[in-house]
């Protein structure tokens, strides 16, 4: 969990950065609105995750069954 934490937390460092940047050269370019907007929404979900304190999204096992073993007797 310490590690989910960590990485949410340079998650929304990173999305700062990104954001700054982007507004640094918005004037040249207006295109640079997007990744602007991109790191916003990074640094957005990091901080709401970490005000949460959510921990990482949980993976299903799915249940195969093995085909091997049912093979047909001949």
């Amino acid at each position: 969990m310490e590690r989910w934490y960590k990485i949410n937390v340079w998650l929304s460092v990173l999305g700062i950065l990104i954001f700054v940047s982007s507004l640094i050269f918005l004037k040249q370019m207006p295109l640079f609105l997007l990744p602007a907007m991109f790191g916003l929404g990074m640094a957005f979900k990091g901080g709401k995750n970490i005000y949460k304190n959510e921990g990482p999204p949980k993976t299903q096992k799915s249940k195969k069954t093995d085909y091997n073993k049912k093979k047909k007797k001949k």
